[in-house]
């Protein structure tokens, strides 16, 4: 199937992200949302999108008016999907909103569409429980920006024709992206997994006095982090142990006096929420710089990350 026309239904951050990413490829998007303020927003927000993009040589000489030109709006989702071959969902994590949400879409959406969802944790078995044609129905989950950032999680429920799957991985890889398909459904999918379990052991080091935000967000910035881009988990651990075998043999024993002293807890403790926000509030960086110039200043970051990383694999 050829995808020539897209629509975002919820134009937040995310929404706005995949609007600024369909248009930069050429593509006509029309985004919805529920009110004129939040689509006038969001158009801001694309634009501004639109022109790092173009200021960084991920769009052509036409410059950022150009592919804004190709996005229109509408607060209908019916009016939004009515045409579309592709559909991008990017509303609330919310089973009751999505389900709701997905039963529009498949009622307005040429019976060719693709419904996609880019939900964090949500399974797509649940959510096409609400629809007449839950085959074409499937979980893309990008990593932020998602205008950027190349990777997408893309999974499929129970239901999900492997036609849909096979068409969305190869729409993904049309739009530049490093799609990864999921073998079976799993709440969180690969990287919100991997991130959960970062996140709740640096929360844990933080509320029990072991070391400020600003040190452990640094300890891992200039320690894994440098080497994030480069190899993952398992490569990490090959290479480390001079064979994944012998390093799994090896490190085992000193591993479990790890596991069982870190922090097991599904609810984020008071105490510890406390001390995370205090402490990240006087982070040098939060003290000196608005959440706006934080972002602008990771995405000319990422920049140069993305091109060296790209310069390194041709080799």
């Amino acid at each position: 199937m050829e995808i020539s026309r897209t629509a975002c239904v919820g134009a937040g951050l995310i929404g706005s992200e995949w609007a600024a990413l369909f248009a930069s490829k050429g593509l006509e998007v029309i985004i919805q949302d529920t009110t004129e303020s939040i689509l006038e927003n969001a158009i801001g927000r694309i634009k501004a999108n639109l022109a790092f993009m173009a200021a960084h040589d991920f769009l052509d000489k036409r410059g950022a008016e150009a592919f804004l030109g190709r996005i229109l709006t509408t607060t209908a989702i019916s009016e939004a999907v009515a045409f579309a071959d592709y559909v991008q969902e990017s509303v609330p994590d919310n089973y009751d909103i999505k389900k709701q949400v997905f039963r529009e879409m498949d009622a307005e959406a040429p019976r060719h569409a693709i419904l996609a969802s880019s939900a964090s944790g949500l399974l797509m078995t649940e959510i096409q429980k609400a629809v007449v044609s839950p085959e074409r129905c499937i979980l893309v989950h990008p990593m932020l920006p998602a205008h950027l950032l190349p990777t997408v999680e893309i999974a499929g429920g129970l239901q999900t024709s492997p036609e849909t799957v096979t068409e969305t991985k190869s729409f993904m890889e049309r739009l530049g992206k490093t799609p990864v398909v999921l073998k079976k459904e799993v709440s969180g999918y690969i990287v919100n997994r991997l991130q959960a379990a970062l996140m709740r052991e640096a929360i844990d080091l933080v509320a029990n006095g072991v070391a400020s935000p600003e040190d452990v967000d640094k300890a891992f910035c200039r320690g894994i982090g440098l080497r994030s881009p480069l190899i993952g988990p398992f490569l990490r651990m090959h290479l480390a142990g001079e064979g994944i075998a012998d390093f799994l043999a090896n490190f085992a024993e000193s591993y479990r006096y790890r596991w069982e002293s870190m922090a097991s807890w599904t609810t984020i403790p008071p105490s510890a929420i406390e001390a995370v926000v205090k402490g990240t509030e006087q982070m040098d960086i939060v003290q000196r710089k608005s959440l706006a110039q934080i972002r602008r200043w990771r995405d000319e970051m990422l920049v140069k990350l993305l091109r060296a990383v790209e310069e390194g694999e041709m080799r």
